[in-house]
């Protein structure tokens, strides 16, 4: 699980790192991502297979990709085989982008795959051709019941897929205030696009009276949390 703050390198740990790591630098501010990344690769260094394989399936150096895969791919693979682990059925995935481990993960709850998987359900619901109206409706279940459970563990990315979901009415019924708690629980843990997100609510009145201030205040906070140094210098003069 991430943390609801993550800010400080002392607070992260091996397994919230990875975590952080796993859903991108979109899903936390810049520095958090860095500090998580540092630590991952660190971990890595020092020989531990999880993270090897993490650098792996994520690092842009084809190089160090490749020795960290051949290192830890056994143990990975052994580790999803004999303990049904979903984060190493997850991590399997990413490498051979096999859709039957991504379902063996979301089964067992990674957030990271009900993620991946809500979002593949969806696309196939809004660009498939012809599809009747029965069809569509289950695939939208589908994707919004991946994204319920993602966000019932506090999962950053499973907050704003939901409350998109409510915003419009994918696989459930349109409610603005869901949307806007969904955006909130997102933006409170630190996720720049819930920031985003809380301001367009406060701009256009999405679940919650429509407020100019605080509109400007969370599309500053959403910069600021992508580095922006000049929206970082705002929000501290309007302390």
């Amino acid at each position: 699980m991430i943390l609801a703050a993550l800010s400080l390198l002392a607070t992260l740990s091996s397994a919230d790192a990875v975590a952080v790591v796993l859903n991108s630098r979109n899903a936390v501010g810049v520095r958090t991502f860095s500090e998580a990344k540092e630590i991952v690769e660190r971990d890595a260094r020092d020989g531990k297979p999880l993270q090897q394989y993490v650098v792996g399936v994520t690092s842009e150096d084809k190089a160090l990709a490749k020795k960290y895969l051949n290192a830890s791919r056994d143990k990975i693979q052994n580790l999803a085989e004999k303990t049904d682990n979903p984060l190493a059925w997850y991590l399997l995935s990413m490498e051979k982008n096999d859709f039957k481990y991504l379902k063996r993960a979301a089964d067992g709850g990674n957030v990271q795959a009900l993620n991946a998987l809500g979002s593949i359900a969806l696309q196939e619901a809004l660009q498939r051709e012809n599809i009747s109206t029965n069809g569509l409706v289950s695939i939208l279940k589908t994707s919004f019941s991946c994204f319920q459970k993602a966000a019932a563990k506090r999962d950053p990315n499973g907050y704003i897929n939901l409350g998109t979901c409510y915003l419009r009415g994918f696989g459930c019924k349109m409610d603005m205030g869901l949307a806007f708690l969904c955006f909130k629980a997102a933006a409170d843990a630190g996720h720049p696009e819930g920031m985003d997100n809380m301001s367009a609510c406060y701009q256009f009145g999405h679940g919650v009276e429509k407020d100019a201030e605080r509109s400007l205040y969370w599309a500053m906070r959403g910069r600021a949390a992508r580095g922006d140094k000049a929206a970082t210098e705002w929000l501290e003069n309007r302390k």
